[in-house]
């Protein structure tokens, strides 16, 4: 279980990253309709992708914090994060800048770790997967399955491992937006969002 305050604190992340992305997609929308846009470069289709993807990937964060997804929940979440992964990663030599393709990587980082987290987190939370959901939200307070019924056990080292080393990827992927942040005197907020993105992801692992 998310306990409190992580709870609130990933949900307002979330939260936020949910809004900003939402509001970049429509700006970008309305400035694309503009005979003359300076901001060319951040309106292609794969920049498109990267904020849909994680305007989709800061829902299911904030579903997963509250919510037991299920079986058939998290592979259709597998599923559509692989895409949105390999779309972004088709793009990725097509950038010229060593910058944009660091971007970029990054955000194909997430998509793997998020990837991670959905197939693990039964493992890694101490309980195996069920259909209903019952096991994942006896994590979230929600769970009418009885705790005699269920069995736990411990996370294997191999997993564990994976697990912190996706925590340490997402960390640096946040300190690469947090360079971007400082060093870039516009897109401050496209870069503050990647940033509590990647800040959210890592911290949601290590508390799994």
């Amino acid at each position: 279980m998310i306990e409190t305050p992580w709870s609130f604190a990933l949900t307002a992340i979330f939260l936020a990253t949910a809004i900003l992305c939402a509001l970049h997609l429509a700006q970008t929308r309305g400035a694309a309709a503009a005979p003359m846009n300076p901001h060319a470069r951040h309106e292609s289709a794969i920049s498109t992708a990267v904020h849909v993807n994680h305007l989709v990937m800061s829902l299911a964060m904030l579903l997963m914090v509250w919510r037991p997804v299920g079986t058939a929940g998290t592979w259709v979440q597998v599923v559509i994060f692989t895409l949105f992964g390999a779309l972004m990663l088709s793009g990725l030599f097509a950038e010229v800048s060593v910058s944009e393709r660091i971007s970029l990587s990054s955000h194909i980082s997430l998509n793997v770790a998020m990837i991670w987290m959905l197939l693990a987190m039964p493992m890694l939370m101490g309980h195996p997967r069920d259909d209903s959901g019952d096991v994942h939200a006896a994590h979230h307070g929600g769970s009418s399955a009885d705790p005699a019924s269920m069995e736990t056990f411990t996370a294997p080292a191999w997993a564990s491992g994976v697990n912190w080393a996706a925590v340490g990827v997402s960390g640096l992927v946040a300190m690469w937006w947090a360079v971007r942040l400082l060093r870039e005197s516009g897109h401050r907020v496209h870069a503050a969002c990647h940033l509590l993105m990647a800040a959210g992801m890592s911290l949601m692992l290590a508390l799994m």
